[in-house]
């Protein structure tokens, strides 16, 4: 791999990107897009890039990663549930097993908080223990 491209990926990972949460993100890729001479139009989560002759070569690329969103004091629930309206506030659409193993997942982990829109750092910490909330069925994390 050639240098450029290793810097542009490099300015891409750093850059975060929950699910539900990508704008910061896009806004990076759109910069980097632009500087190189595509058009790009965003749409409802989707950037759409195109270069001078755009029927001769395409490209489908999928970017986020599996966090956690802050939905009131010390707790937070699963990106990817929330963003496709899986949340199981008082149904049952989430299973018991798959909210636990989630809530495992998280607990020691190290965390960041930032910005959707911008993408500015906020803070960081570790999820000391984490657990469903008995009462809304959501994963309730404690840094």
């Amino acid at each position: 791999m050639d240098k450029e491209f290793k810097d542009l990926l490099k300015t891409l990972i750093r850059q975060p990107s929950v699910v539900g949460a990508e704008h910061s993100f896009f806004r990076v890729l759109q910069r980097e897009l632009e500087e190189r001479g595509a058009k790009v139009t965003w749409y409802e989560g989707l950037l759409v890039a195109q270069g001078q002759n755009p029927m001769s070569t395409m490209f489908s690329a999928h970017i986020d990663r599996h966090g956690l969103v802050c939905t009131g004091p010390n707790e937070f629930q699963y990106a990817a549930f929330i963003a496709a309206n899986k949340t199981d506030l008082l149904n049952n659409s989430v299973s018991e097993e798959l909210m636990a193993k989630i809530s495992e997942r998280f607990a020691g982990e190290s965390v960041f908080a930032y910005e959707t829109w911008s993408g500015l750092y906020r803070g960081n910490g570790v999820i000391n223990n984490a657990y469903v909330c008995e009462y809304r069925l959501n994963g309730h994390l404690l840094g």
